[in-house]
């Protein structure tokens, strides 16, 4: 865990990203995660004692109970700026997911309602080759099968 600096009262703006480094440590991306997706763009105040947060306290309803409890005593007390989530990220991380799940890029295009071309281009900026090749059907339903020329 990374030593937060001593102080009296509240941590300044300086802080900020030994507070998030002690967040990250102590309770994982998730909390950070959660944390950022409650609180993003404003700013919040840690308290210092555990026992001051109760099951009605705002951090207790968006981490838990015992995940709020820890981070006052990992971090408290602290003004803490929470930084908004970068919805680019949250599309990246869903179309890599997609991949992941076995999906061709034209079927990512369809879900996610980009163009073919840019699924495949963003793809290739994040690093990801997406070995899902599936045949596209023109036609869909057995009915539409027996008008292509079909067995029936």
């Amino acid at each position: 865990m990374t030593p937060l600096p001593v102080r009296s009262g509240y941590a300044d703006e300086t802080d900020a990203s030994l507070i998030k480094e002690a967040i990250l440590d102590e309770l994982g991306e998730w909390a950070f995660g959660q944390i950022c997706e409650a609180f993003g763009g404003q700013q919040i105040d840690i308290p210092a004692r555990a026992n001051t947060v109760t099951e009605g306290h705002f951090l207790s309803q968006a981490l838990g109970l015992d995940n709020a409890r820890l981070l006052c005593e990992a971090v408290g007390p602290a003004r803490f700026y929470v930084p908004r989530l970068c919805k680019a990220e949250d599309r990246d991380a869903r179309l890599v997911d997609m991949v992941r799940s076995g999906l061709a890029n034209w079927e990512i295009s369809r879900a996610v309602s980009l163009t073919e071309r840019h699924v495949r281009r963003r793809l290739s900026q994040l690093g990801v080759s997406n070995p899902n090749r599936k045949p596209r059907n023109r036609y869909f339903g057995a009915s539409c099968a027996t008008a292509a020329g079909g067995a029936s």
